[in-house]
């Protein structure tokens, strides 16, 4: 039996007991707060980065896996696989893909026989993990590699997504919103709703006021024509637990399903460009 190694990267927000699960590697992107660099994921937990976060006025920036890092992965398990698959994050918004595809190229030059496949999800988080879930139950059940990715693919546009921000601040820094948009949007106590419009987080609405807010955003999912109503299957992203629980809660309740499809929560790459607090609702789509 051939043998294929998946990788993802940090911005897939992968748990890490579902990585272990299907034995899928992670390649870590860097966190810089002021002039100290973490590897995400090994020198910086989730936890230690809204502490930090917290802790500090200053945005934090995120990088790419350094290229020599990169290769080595790549090398190691294209020396002892017969594939190697990494879903990355979209190339509209990071370089990673870009990186990938160069050092697939190197290791081509060093491998003639490799066979190493870079795939741009255009997509973050949960999108990432769920489709890497999806090709490896379908490697596990003896599917091809050429047919499991094309099948694995369609989980990219299975859903839909909905993400609430409590503070414009770190859109602002991050240039998605202006610095005059952030202030009136503070005092007018503006909540913005974003989701993934052509490989990038783009605002899509905005809730206003403090009170009801995540149950406002399940009146969003409820009036959104996309939204499955026969199907109702759900995944929360967050960065608050007891927005997660909230969210859950009022899901289960107003569409009487019984759980999740799963729950993930937002690391470094999302949490720098919205802070935290942050909720997103994936929801099926027709």
């Amino acid at each position: 039996m051939k043998t294929v190694k998946v990788f993802v990267d940090t911005s897939a927000d992968m748990p890490m007991d579902m990585a272990q699960k299907y034995n899928i590697d992670i390649i870590n992107f860097l966190c810089t707060f002021g002039e100290t660099s973490y590897t995400a994921g090994e020198e910086l937990s989730n936890d230690e980065f809204y502490k930090m976060l917290e802790e500090t006025d200053e945005i934090p920036k995120t990088s790419q896996t350094p290229p020599a890092v990169m290769y080595d992965k790549l090398l190691d398990a294209a020396r002892n696989n017969d594939t190697v698959v990494y879903f990355t994050i979209s190339s509209k918004a990071s370089g990673q893909y870009n990186n990938a595809v160069m050092n697939a190229e190197l290791i081509k030059e060093e491998l003639p026989n490799a066979d190493v496949r870079i795939i741009d999800t255009l997509t973050f988080s949960a999108y990432i993990s769920e489709t890497a879930f999806k090709f490896c139950e379908l490697i596990e059940s003896g599917v091809g590699v050429d047919e499991a990715l094309e099948e694995s693919k369609k989980v990219l546009s299975y859903y839909e997504t909905y993400l609430f921000v409590d503070s414009l601040k770190y859109l602002q820094k991050g240039g998605r919103i202006t610095k005059t948009a952030a202030i009136v949007g503070e005092l007018l106590d503006i909540k913005p709703v974003l989701g993934i419009r052509n490989g990038l987080i783009e605002p899509l609405d905005k809730l206003r006021g403090k009170k009801k807010v995540i149950k406002k955003l399940i009146d969003l999912i409820e009036e959104d024509q996309t939204f499955d109503a026969d199907n109702k299957e759900f995944i929360i992203v967050d960065s608050n637990e007891e927005f997660a629980k909230e969210a859950e809660e009022l899901l289960k309740e107003r569409f009487g399903i019984e759980k999740l499809v799963r729950n993930y929560k937002f690391g470094p790459i999302v949490g720098t460009h919205t802070g935290a607090n942050t909720l997103a609702i994936l929801f099926k789509r027709k």
